[in-house]
């Protein structure tokens, strides 16, 4: 039986029976003749004075080419709960309509608190520019530094580590006229105040220039996307509420 109750349709099995044999221009006697039934009988279900057997209600739905079951589905769920649940089969059916309501309405919270969750991590992504970040550091250096020389080698003042004295400042000043080659690189991450790179010759010395905003569009939409998940998830929710018997 792979069939389910219609939960919307507001109807009794003697009203049901009436409508498809007047659909179908049968009197009663035609009808009973058909179904194997006596008319006296049928004549007590059109009028809501009797319960009958599954057997019964499938003979009934035969004259009408279809299963006992089908026509049990075409009654409102409160019907079948308070006249219909007593027999076996629909008693069977009903609990193994039942269970399948239960998974899917678990199916449908996880669904749904997957996609808020995501939502969460989307929007706290986007707002806090984790995977692409809105800020820009700009670093500069003024050239190559050898390795025997101090790492403020194109210091414009003093060196104090070493002491270094005014005529000291004056030759190391003039010496580095021709070698100053300026290099500015940019990154997305901060790296301090400064910090020092080898390359080819020596090494050099990147000192923070300026950052900057870089307002990256695609984190805003990000955290757009992230919302709309948020608020979707909760009507996902209210959606499973709502119509958690369907």
């Amino acid at each position: 039986m792979g069939s389910t109750f219609k939960m919307e349709n507001i109807m009794k099995l003697s009203e049901k029976i009436k409508l498809l044999r007047t659909s179908e221009n049968m009197t009663q006697p035609e009808l009973a003749t058909k179904a194997g039934i006596e008319q006296s009988y049928l004549s007590k279900l059109e009028n809501d004075k009797g319960t009958p057997s599954y057997e019964i209600i499938h003979r009934i739905a035969q004259a009408f080419e279809m299963s006992g079951m089908e026509l049990i589905n075409s009654l409102s769920q409160s019907y079948i709960e308070n006249h219909l649940s007593h027999i076996p089969e629909v008693a069977a059916e009903y609990a193994s309509i039942k269970k399948r309501q239960v998974k899917r309405l678990k199916f449908r919270f996880i669904m749904a608190s997957l996609v808020v969750v995501l939502g969460v991590g989307l929007f706290f992504i986007g707002n806090h520019a984790i995977l692409i970040p809105d800020t820009e550091y700009i670093y500069t250096s003024k050239g190559v530094i050898k390795d025997n020389e101090n790492i403020y080698q194109f210091q414009t003042f003093k060196i104090s580590d070493i002491a270094e004295t005014n005529e000291e400042l004056a030759a190391r000043k003039k010496a580095n006229q021709s070698r100053i080659d300026v290099k500015k690189i940019i990154v997305s991450e901060h790296r301090g105040t400064s910090f020092v790179e080898n390359v080819d010759g020596g090494r050099r010395l990147f000192e923070i220039e300026e950052y900057r905003d870089t307002n990256n569009m695609y984190n805003e939409l990000i955290s757009l996307l992230g919302m709309m998940m948020i608020v979707a998830g909760f009507f996902m929710f209210l959606y499973a509420f709502k119509f958690k018997a369907s």
